[in-house]
């Protein structure tokens, strides 16, 4: 005799915090083997139907296709463990890409909160976390990635004896790209230290900056400078409807 179908469809749905609607699709693609109350009509399920309901459940918040559980407790046990290990495998790698993009959100956070302690202070005693400079070379899939995962590895140079000339480069590790020129790289054991300031430049116009106007105020100072390194934060716009880009700077100092 058939057990008796005890649950409506709106039962289920409360109690599986579900959808309706998306129980019974479910039960029109045949994954449930619910019955038709002769009264009214109405579907009604049993304990049973709610156990295989929150395994699909379970099987659709991992986005297993519908097909894939058609008849799902005559698969076999290795026919379930493929599924799962396909399943663990995509989900290993979304979980990656999350990573990753959660990475790149805090790198970014922390880069505007650069700037907002630099707007708020003229000058600040960081370390330099620049350890070399090489040229662009956006023809380089590789170099042209590391700029795409992490835009502030561009970096600009100004050299002291030519202080008009700003230098425009990406920012690597003394190990990595080896085989490329070099046009700046950090000394083991410096005899000065750096000052930290923001860097602002016009987009369009390199040459309108604040490189000049915050070396004079260190030399106000009694400090002597030397060579500029910035690390790109963002580009925005500025009261002036002008587009600038934001550098977190450092300057050689000695006094």
């Amino acid at each position: 005799m058939e057990k008796e179908k005890l649950l409506t469809v709106g039962q289920v749905a409360e109690i599986m915090k579900l959808p309706k609607s998306k129980i019974r699709y479910w039960d029109d693609m045949n994954l449930l083997t619910s019955s038709r109350n002769r009264h009214n009509g109405y579907r009604m399920f049993d304990m049973e139907d709610i156990l295989t309901i929150s395994d699909i459940d379970f099987y659709r918040k991992l986005d297993i296709p519908i097909n894939k559980m058609t008849n799902l407790y005559r698969k076999s046990p290795e026919e379930l463990w493929t599924i799962l290990d396909e399943t663990e495998t995509r989900v290993a790698a979304e979980l990656a890409e999350l990573e990753k993009k959660q990475r790149g959100i805090k790198h970014r956070k922390d880069q505007l909160l650069s700037l907002i302690e630099l707007k708020e202070k003229e000058f600040l005693d960081e370390p330099l976390d620049v350890e070399r400079i090489i040229p662009i070379d956006l023809k380089d899939p590789n170099e042209l990635q590391t700029y795409i995962d992490n835009p502030s590895s561009l970096v600009v140079c100004i050299d002291p004896k030519n202080e008009k000339e700003i230098i425009y480069g990406f920012a690597v590790t003394t190990k990595e790209f080896v085989e490329e020129a070099t046009i700046w790289q950090q000394i083991e054991q410096p005899k000065y230290s750096y000052k930290q300031f923001l860097l602002t430049i016009k987009s369009d116009d390199p040459s309108e900056n604040n490189f000049r106007s915050m070396k004079e105020k260190l030399e106000k100072q009694g400090y002597q400078t030397g060579t500029m390194v910035g690390r790109y934060i963002m580009t925005a716009e500025d009261q002036e409807g002008f587009y600038r880009d934001y550098y977190k700077a450092w300057i050689e100092v000695n006094k």
